[in-house]
């Protein structure tokens, strides 16, 4: 009876604990989630996959230098839900990509929205408050 009691009170501590782990794969702590970055670029590549689906883009930058940036968003399932498809975007389509960038300045960022070809998309989470200002 012991240990019948002792594997399942560990059952339900590893069920309770693994949610929390789960989610940590998902944080932001990596984006400066306070600001949005808009920036216009032209598509490179597009990876529709699992976890997340991938938009590359070469945007020019203040000194006129071309930047390559990766932004994520969800996997291809929650993006469907959003209005995506994996061939809403090809390379050397015009992008406007609304997102929260890295922290540490780096060329990568997780998108709020972006618009192709005339139509703008949701992305994950909402549209930072500053972006309107842009």
């Amino acid at each position: 009876m012991t240990n019948k009691f002792i594997a399942g009170l560990s059952m339900v501590l590893a069920l309770a604990i693994a949610p929390a782990a789960l989610l940590a794969h998902h944080g932001s702590a990596v984006y400066d989630t306070g600001k949005s970055v808009t920036v216009k670029g032209i598509v490179t590549e597009f990876l529709w996959a699992n976890p997340h689906c991938l938009l590359e883009f070469d945007a020019k930058n203040e000194k006129g230098e071309t930047v390559h940036w990766t932004a994520e968003v969800s996997n291809p399932p929650d993006m469907i839900a959003r209005g995506w498809n994996r061939k809403m975007f090809a390379a050397g389509d015009e992008v406007i990509v609304v997102m929260v960038a890295a922290k540490n300045g780096e060329p990568i960022g997780r998108i709020a929205q972006v618009t192709v070809k005339g139509k703008t998309y949701p992305g994950m989470g909402a549209v930072p408050p500053d972006a309107a200002k842009k």
